[in-house]
């Protein structure tokens, strides 16, 4: 089998050099051409993927029926590996390095490591006619441009998911009509943010604003994101430590290390942990979300994925009557980058012993409607049930524990495959994206291999510093001034190379 499908693969290699057109239209068409030896026992093609391994029963259910139709058309069937979510990335990487059985690997630039899996050779380097062949139609759906970003040293890595329109951009949901008991009609900013607190702590001893465990961060680079044209780089680490102001310029600089904006956020943070906006000490936290679901607290911290498809219709049904509105970090200056189309990406493995067939698998599952519907939302009359406007809701006797699946297919989505869930909050979800598409950016750091470029021992002890640092200074944890904690967490970064650092990231970036 393997010299047909390479004897195919020289075919496209032959007409691609001698025609310097784009012969996309032409590989479309062919995407059932290809060789398959149907005489062959069945390959099994691992999929690897984040997320605990369910034990219902009802997952393997679908990949059975999915294997149906895979053996079918393309003599394969599909095996799913989980990355537990403790530990993942450990986990993730270990994996990668180690295991022997994986063929498709689920991956991402900035929460996956996925630049430093291509620098340490766990992902398998593919030209593009190996994707044109094997992949034709995910190929002709991804433009030159998207997949330069996918490429390292002349090799593409990853298979971008293009296709998806995703919002994971953070901010805090909270109580509207409580805001409007406070006199705010809608919060627009941290000041609104900060007179909704103490109305909050002055006048609702009934509720606890935010029920904090003190290990969420987000909020920090959030403040820094709104109240500046901010600009951060994720691959390099979550709390978006180095970027630019405003999307022209190409300087690297940090508001961690310097400038008034931390201080000013520090200064913030203090005074709610004075406040009493969390549990003093913070001591004895419960879980939030369910607290806000009850009414116990007041705001809520997540993305818009999150807030449309669960936090509004589930508050709806736990505490009618209670109205909530999600305010995006960024929207006081309107700073907003879209997701990265390498948020969630696929790559191939090193190791795999049927990287040709795995790409095949991919694209089924990525282009078949039938493929799809099973990976992403399962069974039809199981896992959902098509209503009469075309949406799709959950079966009547429906239950979560017993009946639910774990695919986690994140990457290879594509906006016109999905099905449209009746739960959701459509209305609140459109009128945020009418505001985020006003002035949202793509984001800017798709193709820049950054994180591996560095001294891993500098970085290492950077972040290290940031571990200690940024939680304490987010909630106050301190007994100093707010001055006096940020000096000496500069102090602490500059002795430790952040300069250095920066320095080899402003040669990165001035080299594209």
């Amino acid at each position: 089998m393997r010299k047909r499908i390479l004897s195919v693969l020289l075919i496209i290699s032959m007409i691609a050099a001698v025609s310097a057109c784009d012969h996309r239209g032409m590989d479309l068409a062919m995407d059932t051409g290809w060789d398959v030896d149907f005489t062959e026992e069945p390959t099994t093609i691992t999929y690897l993927t984040i997320g605990d391994k369910p034990t219902n029963g009802k997952t393997e259910n679908v990949i059975k029926e999915l294997n149906k139709i895979l053996v079918k058309k393309v003599n394969a069937r599909l095996d799913i590996y989980y990355v537990g979510w403790d530990d993942y990335l450990n986990q993730y990487n270990s994996a990668l390095r180690t295991a022997e059985n994986i063929d498709l690997i689920g991956t991402s630039t900035d929460w996956l490591d996925a630049w430093p899996n291509v620098v340490d050779g766990n992902f398998l380097p593919m030209s593009k006619e190996m994707i044109r062949t094997f992949c034709p139609r995910t190929y002709s759906n991804v433009m030159e441009e998207q997949w330069n970003k996918c490429t390292y040293n002349g090799n593409i890595y990853f298979i971008p998911e293009n296709e998806y329109t995703q919002w994971t951009n953070h901010g805090f949901i909270y109580r509207l009509d409580i805001a409007r008991q406070a006199g705010i009609d809608c919060i627009n900013n941290w000041n609104d943010l900060n007179d909704y607190m103490v109305y909050l702590t002055s006048n609702r001893q009934d509720m606890l604003a935010w029920d904090a465990d003190g290990t969420n961060v987000i909020p920090t680079l959030g403040y820094l994101t709104s109240v500046s044209e901010y600009v951060p780089i994720y691959e390099i680490s979550t709390y978006g430590l180095w970027g630019i102001y405003g999307k022209q310029s190409k300087t690297i600089e940090s508001p961690y290390y310097s400038g008034e904006d931390y201080i000013n956020y520090a200064r913030l943070m203090k005074k709610w942990d004075e406040m009493g906006v969390w549990r003093a000490g913070l001591d004895g936290s419960g879980d939030n979300s369910d607290e806000f679901y009850s009414g116990y607290t007041a705001l809520d911290e997540h993305h818009t994925q999150k807030y449309y498809t669960e936090i509004e219709p589930t508050m709806e049904v736990r505490q009618p009557g209670a109205e909530i509105d999600f305010y995006w970090f960024g929207k006081d200056c309107g700073n907003l980058q879209r997701t990265s189309i390498l948020h969630g990406a696929m790559a191939i493995s090193a190791r795999s012993r049927n990287p040709e067939k795995a790409l095949m698998v991919y694209d089924e599952l990525r282009n078949d409607p039938e493929c799809y519907r099973l990976i992403c939302y399962g069974i039809e009359g199981v896992q959902y049930v098509r209503t009469k406007d075309g949406r799709i809701e959950k079966p009547s006797g429906y239950n979560e524990t017993r009946d639910s699946i774990v695919t986690n297919f994140w990457w290879g989505r594509r906006d016109e495959l999905e099905l449209s869930d009746k739960a959701y909050a459509w209305d609140e979800y459109y009128e945020l994206i009418d505001d985020y598409d006003h002035v949202a950016i793509d984001y800017l750091w798709d193709g820049y291999n950054l994180q591996f470029e560095m001294g891993n021992e500098e970085l290492s002890a950077v972040l290290a510093i940031c571990d200690e640092y940024i939680p304490r200074i987010a909630y106050g944890q301190y007994s100093c001034t707010p001055e006096e904690e940020v000096e000496e967490f500069r102090a602490r970064l500059k002795e430790a190379g952040f300069e250095n650092i920066t320095n080899q990231i402003q040669k990165i970036v001035d080299s594209y």
